[in-house]
């Protein structure tokens, strides 16, 4: 399975960026984004689109069915990861993987679930949930990237006690985690998107936020 995508960057970028796109959007859906999240082009952002059609958009998996595409996506997703770290020369261990909605999802299997080889520096997942099936973060001697946690407390699609109950299980398997609740419904704000700038820019200068 290959995943259609763009790319936006500067032309000297120092890391990786993935956004995923959530459920019934596209990929072109975050990359309004991306200025605010990387306002000085250090990454080389990669907005792929969800390869199973979801009027208006795309999705990643189907809710539910037991055959419902997870793990085909997720494997695609991996691969892209890796070809976009190969032809821009940009090291895989340093890239940074986020998601909204069900794309957090996404990014949280990828940088938490089992099997992952090298996995990223970061994740952040935003208005997201553990996908069903997949334990994170539940292997013994790995070094797991910081996570960023971000959802709106009035949200009436993905109730913030799932992404809560993400950082707690995170922060309590040792991953370095930082959680956010802002005043918001099923979004970003410009409060929740200056929040990942900051965690971000903390990524570049190799910390890992708590």
């Amino acid at each position: 399975m290959t995943l259609n995508n763009i790319v936006l960057g500067g032309e000297h970028p120092e890391r990786l960026l993935v956004l995923v796109h959530g459920l019934g959007a596209d990929e072109r859906d975050l990359a309004g984004v991306v200025p605010y999240l990387d306002p000085d082009n250090r990454f080389l952002t990669v907005l792929p689109q969800g390869p199973y059609p979801a009027p208006p958009g795309y999705a990643w998996f189907s809710f539910g069915a037991e055959d419902n595409g997870f793990t085909e996506s997720l494997a695609a997703l991996d691969d892209l990861v890796d070809e976009a770290c190969a032809e821009y020369d940009l090291p895989r261990s340093e890239a940074v993987i986020a998601g909204f909605s069900q794309g957090a999802g996404m990014a949280l299997a990828l940088g938490y679930g089992p099997g992952t080889s090298v996995r990223p520096a970061g994740v952040l997942a935003m208005s997201g949930f553990q996908p069903r099936g997949v334990d994170l973060a539940d292997e013994e001697g790995v070094t797991y990237p910081a996570a960023l946690v971000q959802h709106g407390r009035l949200d009436p699609v993905v109730p913030p006690v799932r992404g809560n109950l993400v950082a707690q299980l995170l922060a309590e398997r040792g991953v370095p985690t930082v959680y956010h609740e802002y005043l918001m419904q099923h979004e970003l704000t410009m409060e929740s998107i200056a929040d990942a700038r900051a965690w971000l820019a903390q990524i570049l200068q190799g910390e890992r936020p708590t």
